[in-house]
């Protein structure tokens, strides 16, 4: 595809580094330095100029192209950037990142013809919340074509267990891969659980809280007490999508105007305590100790490093850090902290989802990008049904299919029905393939 990008910073140049592999990217921006950067790192044409101004535009030597994605820090120029350049060429989708949330009730994006739109602290702030109905978790995915979710545990448990792959599948739950000492694999059946393991499963609610229970005793089951370090605006999205749980909250924060906002914005519905960050003894003073979950959710990586060692040190199991940084992320997962993607990573994976996923087969990421996910769900007059199923010769892959809400291994179905869902597991460097063999299948 050809396709166009406004904004060379952090969620531009990461887009332009991924999409530049099998597409034809351009990318526009005013800061220079960017763009040589741009040139100097990846093999893309790019374009210096204003993208809120019409004659940046006119160099184009294109008619059209597939595909526009505006991700600057602007909401404003994102807006404006997708009517320009349909007077320059015709553009077949756009795709637009937005900070201010109240774009999502509006009428706007559709009369701009606004095909996607990603709201970063958004999906942040749900990512969080997921993680209330899976205490154990450390990251939770849901999918519009299934209730089955796809869940990781860290294998921590007092007793001396000793589990293979086999013994814990089941006709609702199955493990679909392993993360151990910073390698990502998809495990086979006789593959041995080992402490420590960032285990992936895919299956019911119900399947995975039971599955969870045996492979983690350290987690709390339920969460009642939160702590959220900062009051940014993502933070306070964090707290918002909170309230309706009925949990005690309190948020710290050093800055008072950042306290004032918070305050406003929830109504006063949580408790914000104006004070530094690195003040050790708030978790003894204003009882935060006894937190059952801790949200270190500043703009800097470090600083929710060192939030989450110390609740750590309280005692506190179940520590949240948003992860700004990719460079921090393996850092993080070492230390045995939950990771949820901040703002911009957030929006580079959910463009790039958006961008591969179509209304036949879906995609996800997770592992941090390590491993993808591809769904085809078998819809009414599919010539699929009643079809032989062709199998994926492919090891390191685990395909699954689902079929009345029970989860079975693809080789044991002949043929597909109406309602079917298949479900590839494999990691990313065999992405292709996969993606090859799930649409023509």
């Amino acid at each position: 595809m050809d396709i166009m990008i406004a904004g060379a910073g952090t969620v531009g140049y990461s887009l332009a580094q991924t999409l530049s592999y099998t597409h034809n990217v351009i990318v526009i921006d005013k800061d220079i330095n960017k763009l040589n950067k741009l040139d100097e790192d990846i093999d893309i044409l790019t374009l210096h100029g204003d993208i809120e101004n019409p004659k940046n535009y006119q160099s184009l030597s294109l008619e059209s192209i597939d595909l526009f994605i505006a991700v600057t820090d602007s909401d404003e120029a994102n807006l404006l950037s997708t009517l320009i350049i349909e007077d320059v060429v015709e553009v077949k989708r756009k795709i637009i990142r937005l900070k201010n949330d109240g774009f999502l009730t509006s009428h706007i994006l559709e009369k701009l013809s606004i095909d996607y739109a990603v709201f970063p602290d958004i999906t942040t702030a749900n990512k969080v919340k997921s993680l209330l109905a899976f205490p154990r978790a450390n990251n939770v995915k849901s999918f519009h074509q299934t209730k089955d979710k796809l869940v990781s545990i860290r294998v921590q448990n007092e007793a001396d267990i000793s589990y293979t792959v086999e013994m814990l599948n089941n006709e609702n739950v199955s493990i679909v891969g392993i993360e151990r000492e910073k390698s990502f694999f998809i495990p086979s059946d006789d593959t041995a659980i080992e402490a420590e393991d960032l285990v992936y499963m895919f299956g019911s609610s119900e399947a995975v809280e039971v599955l969870s229970a045996k492979l983690d005793d350290k987690m709390p089951t339920k969460i009642k007490k939160i702590v959220i370090f900062g009051a940014n605006t993502l933070a306070q999205k964090i707290a918002k999508v909170l309230l309706d749980k009925k949990l005690d909250i309190k948020m710290i924060e050093k800055n008072i105007e950042y306290c004032k906002e918070a305050s406003e914005f929830l109504q006063g519905k949580v408790t914000i305590i104006n004070s530094s960050h690195e003040d050790h003894q708030l978790f003894e003073k204003e009882g935060l100790k006894n937190a059952d979950m801790v949200i270190a959710a500043a703009q800097n990586d470090e600083k929710n490093i060192v939030k989450c060692i110390e609740a750590k040190e309280f005692g506190i199991e179940k520590v949240v850090a948003v992860n700004n940084d990719k460079d921090y992320y393996n850092l993080m997962h070492k230390m045995g902290v939950v990771v949820v993607r901040g703002s911009k990573a957030g929006a580079h994976y959910a463009i790039l989802e958006k961008i591969s996923s179509s209304s036949i087969v879906s995609q996800r990421h997770f592992c941090g990008g390590r491993g993808m996910l591809f769904m085809r769900k078998i819809y009414p007059n599919s010539t699929l049904i009643s079809k032989r199923i062709k199998g994926m010769k492919r090891d390191k892959v685990k395909v699954l299919l689902l079929r009345d809400e029970k989860v079975y291994p693809l080789v044991q179905i002949e043929t597909f029905t109406q309602g079917d869902i298949v479900v590839a597991f494999g990691e990313c460097e065999n992405k292709d393939e996969i993606e090859q063999w799930i649409y023509t299948l």
